[in-house]
């Protein structure tokens, strides 16, 4: 299992916290964001990392280096943003040299890997939120991915859930806005893939409403061609940093009230 880690956004609604520094070196506790990502993917028994780097990748490159915790790290550059389907194929095309899906060998040989995880760059998590299940079901028999799932109460999921799942965990949808009876579920930025299906998704996928190659829609593509996706739910805190509100409680529950930098 190897990790896609997304990385090139500007960070433009974490301002003025990214004025003068990328989004992914913004520090919590005395680490950068992007760091603590990582440990947390490591953490998970992840084989390699690519990190998909855009806005001033060369300052992240610098910093976050070529292997954390002894797990080798590859580079792909996004420089024209459309999107984390954009960023999964420029992840295979530039991060592992593969042009088209079926390079990639189904048992893994080669330069690509079979399966890998996804997760969004901005994603912090405590000890206690352990991805390692997700990689640990995913090698079921039967399942071809899994999501980490946040549950959102109902009256919240009316309008905004993206997750309906099975009475066995099965994700049926990640579109639609409807609720389970007394809750419902979004998709909480992480998620394992067969990599070739993954790849051949993303690359079919239509530009969206946002004017962006969205990888919810790859992912419902996926859903709907057959693939089944588990959904996981979590024990311990994890949030997604994307407003200062976000960085300042993230900071708090590090125990750190780092100042702008």
């Amino acid at each position: 299992m190897h990790a896609l880690v997304f990385a090139a956004g500007r960070g433009t609604r974490l301002r003025p916290y990214t004025d003068r520094t990328p989004k992914p070196l913004l520090e919590i506790s005395g680490e950068p964001l992007l760091g603590r990502t990582l440990r947390s993917v490591v953490n998970a028994g992840v084989d390699e990392i690519v990190i998909v780097v855009g806005y001033r990748a060369g300052d992240v490159i610098d910093t976050i280096g070529t292997a954390i915790d002894g797990v080798p790290i590859r580079y792909a550059v996004q420089d024209d943003r459309q999107g984390l389907a954009h960023a999964v194929c420029v992840a295979f095309e530039d991060g592992y040299g593969i042009a088209a899906p079926e390079e990639i060998n189904e048992s893994g040989d080669g330069p690509a890997p079979a399966d890998v995880l996804t997760i969004n760059g901005d994603n912090v998590f405590d000890s206690d939120c352990d991805l390692s299940r997700l990689v640990e079901r995913h090698r079921d028999p039967g399942v071809d991915g899994t999501l980490l799932l946040d549950r959102v109460a109902r009256n919240e999921a009316e309008t905004t859930a993206r997750c309906v799942l099975d009475d066995d965990g099965t994700v049926r949808s990640v579109e639609s806005s409807a609720s389970e009876p007394e809750s419902g579920y979004l998709a909480g930025g992480v998620q394992t893939h067969d990599a070739r299906t993954l790849f051949e998704a993303c690359r079919a996928v239509d530009r969206g409403d946002s004017g962006e190659y969205e990888l919810a829609d790859a992912l419902e593509g996926l859903i709907a061609d057959g693939s089944r996706y588990v959904g996981i739910e979590l024990a311990g805190w994890h949030l997604n940093v994307n407003t200062p509100a976000d960085l300042e409680r993230a900071r708090r529950y590090f125990g750190a009230d780092d100042s702008i930098r």
